[in-house]
């Protein structure tokens, strides 16, 4: 059962990172993003602007990688945890 909840772990932390890479891979997390929209101007020229909106991306360094982080530390646990029943490890200071 904690094995299985460490594999569940990884999974979680693996999904982590993906999302952050899809999302667009920001190292800081942004609430707006920069949008560049082109329009008419009085003069019937076009003409290029740039405009924040709202808008959510993660970042790495203060969210994705300490969920990632802390998910993989709960696997470790929990697989350390797990080793008598996996690999009939024998319990600590038994000889």
């Amino acid at each position: 059962m904690k094995f299985t909840a460490a594999l569940f772990a990884v999974a979680g932390a693996l999904a982590t990172l993906v999302w952050w890479a899809a999302a667009g891979a920001s190292l800081l997390t942004l609430n707006q993003t920069l949008k560049t929209v082109t329009s008419k101007d009085e003069f019937g020229e076009l003409v290029t602007k740039d405009v924040w909106v709202a808008g959510f991306v993660p970042g790495l360094v203060d969210l994705a990688a300490p969920v990632a982080g802390g998910l993989i530390g709960v696997a470790l646990v929990l697989g350390y945890l797990s080793r008598k029943d996996i690999f009939d490890a024998p319990e600590l200071g038994a000889r």
